[in-house]
């Protein structure tokens, strides 16, 4: 039997990465012989120095190729096991300097040649190497990596909504997810988005929207009950605290107009659910998952000016252009569901 080592950041109850983890665990069931392959899942307790037990190592959806995934990746490498790099994405807080065409103005971000050479070798060995964007991609060529390497998209694409209940309400509903990165986002301060998201929830009212306050993750609450309390709409406004599992949060988005969310995989679980969103892109890997949808419109980085005012546009936008906008998204989101079904379709783990 081939034991496969699943890699990312689980059990922390994380809506985002536990949701990767729960799409890879469902394929595998859906077209794994189980006789044959053993998923192990890295959850607190599994020993990522030792990869002995396994035959082939998975660093999947939600993990980053930075230091740390990259380094359990490495000895793989060394290893030599079969290694597969499952919709990973880059992230840095460096500005992503593109140019009109959405291409890297410059692709280097400060990594050192060490890491470099580690992505080189790791890029040679891979059977696989799937990643979230084309930012991500760019990054990686310019880095000097080819082997397997391609856009396979983000494995939360791979989501499918279940049906909706009838929504019961009386005006449009916005969705906002909001949370903390511990002010490690572009711009450095998560109070000035927070006082720009009430202002922006607060005109969305006046306009005849409610909205629905989501989460994520557990210790994004103390944000979100400040964000409520700035608000301060609590008719016109739901607020929920509930950290749901993915296939209840996606019944909840489909009955909404539009979201506004912070956490990358609230714009994944709104993207796959067929929802326009406003991507607030507080570090590289949201700006990658936009482009990857080809929807660069629809995020506003943290660090722009005339927050308040850009959040507000693009959520009209978004409403306005909601038929175009799905349109794309289906496109880009049956790609990817070919993409990151082929590991498992052709005996790659």
């Amino acid at each position: 039997m081939r034991k496969v080592l699943y890699v990312g950041w689980i059990g922390f109850n994380n809506l985002g990465d536990e949701l990767m983890w729960k799409v890879f665990e469902q394929l595998a069931h859906e077209l794994l012989d189980p006789q044959k392959v053993q998923i192990v899942p890295s959850l607190p307790g599994v020993d990522l120095q030792d990869l002995s037990p396994y035959d082939t190592v998975v660093i999947g959806g939600g993990s980053l190729l930075v230091p740390g995934y990259v380094d359990v990746a490495y000895r793989a490498v060394q290893q030599k096991k079969r290694l597969l790099i499952w919709g990973s994405g880059y992230d840095t807080q460096e500005p992503a300097r593109l140019d009109a065409a959405g291409r890297f103005v410059h692709a280097q971000m400060g990594e050192s040649a060490r890491m470099r050479e580690m992505l080189r070798e790791i890029g040679q060995h891979a059977s696989f190497l799937g990643v979230r964007g084309p930012l991500t991609y760019q990054y990686l060529q310019a880095s000097g990596v080819g082997g397997h390497l391609h856009i396979s998209g983000d494995p939360g694409m791979l989501l499918l909504p279940p049906s909706p209940p009838s929504s019961g309400q009386d005006r449009p509903v916005i969705g906002i997810n909001w949370g903390t990165s511990y002010n490690r986002i572009y711009g450095k301060n998560e109070t000035v988005v927070e006082d720009a998201l009430a202002y922006a929830g607060r005109k969305l009212i006046e306009e005849g929207y409610d909205l629905y306050l989501y989460t994520m993750w557990g210790p994004d609450g103390n944000a979100n009950k400040r964000l409520y309390q700035k608000i301060a709409r609590p008719e016109q406004t739901t607020f929920d605290l509930v950290v749901h599992d993915h296939t209840e949060m996606m019944r909840r988005i489909q009955t909404w107009e539009a979201t506004i969310n912070f956490k990358l995989h609230a714009n994944v679980l709104s993207a796959a659910c067929g929802i326009p969103f406003v991507c607030l892109a507080y570090r590289f890997k949201c700006v990658d998952f936009t482009h990857s949808l080809d929807v660069a419109e629809l995020a506003v980085t943290t660090d722009e000016q005339d927050l308040a005012q850009r959040i507000l546009s693009r959520a009209k936008y978004a409403i306005s252009y909601k038929d175009t906008i799905r349109s794309s998204i289906a496109s880009k989101q049956q790609q990817m569901i070919d993409n990151l079904r082929a590991p498992f379709v052709n005996d790659w783990l």
